[in-house]
């Protein structure tokens, strides 16, 4: 390239990397209430759903009640800390020598949760919640006794209206034999001052 045309062309693509920098930066999803992001002081959320765990060959159905805190940091994705998980009236559908059919008790352990907003890659790209540090106590009466098997590791749902919702590509739990635990349903968001959704800015 000429010397000249290339100094001529520095300062406007110095103009022009400067410009893009801050539009790469916003790429990342944020938390949004009444489609108004929220800002990087903490709101807290309640939410409540039904979830079906499947584990140790046993589908389990279960009512969801828990709280989060969310917020959008400055400079970075939306962020959310789990402070509380709560199921109950667990019930075994599908018996398995680990599980016979009836109450089984999931405790969650090593609350709060710390969770991030991620995008998804193309094709079909999604925002999800990726929830790190889940840890659920499985207790379930089976022929041996008492089963207490940890499940440990991070799910992803997808974030739609008012919702958390778990599926495919939410991911996996497991336990020190690497069996898995795997989460369908929907976990709705309730927030007193509208809609909670999340969004790239």
């Amino acid at each position: 390239m000429n010397k000249k045309l290339f100094a001529g062309l520095a300062p406007l693509l110095a103009v022009m990397a400067v410009a893009a920098a801050p539009g790469a930066a916003q790429a990342a999803p944020h938390w949004y209430i009444k489609n108004v992001p929220v800002g990087p002081g903490h709101v807290t959320i309640a939410t409540k759903g039904k979830l079906t765990i499947s584990a140790l060959s046993a589908t389990i159905k279960c009512k969801l009640a828990d709280a989060e805190e969310i917020w959008n940091p400055v400079g970075g994705a939306g962020e959310d800390l789990m402070t509380s998980f709560v199921l109950t009236g667990c019930k075994n559908k599908v018996a398995s020598a680990a599980c016979p059919k009836g109450a089984v008790e999931i405790k969650a352990e090593g609350l709060g949760w710390p969770s991030r907003l991620i995008t998804t890659p193309p094709p079909g790209s999604v925002i999800r919640d990726e929830i790190l540090k889940i840890r659920l106590v499985l207790g379930c009466a089976g022929s041996s006794g008492t089963v207490g098997d940890v499940f440990e590791g991070s799910l992803a749902p997808e974030v739609g209206n008012n919702a958390l919702i778990f599926g495919p590509g939410s991911g996996s739990l497991f336990d020190s034999g690497s069996n898995p635990l795997t989460i369908t349903g929907t976990d709705n968001l309730i927030a007193s001052k509208g809609m909670v959704t999340a969004n790239d800015p």
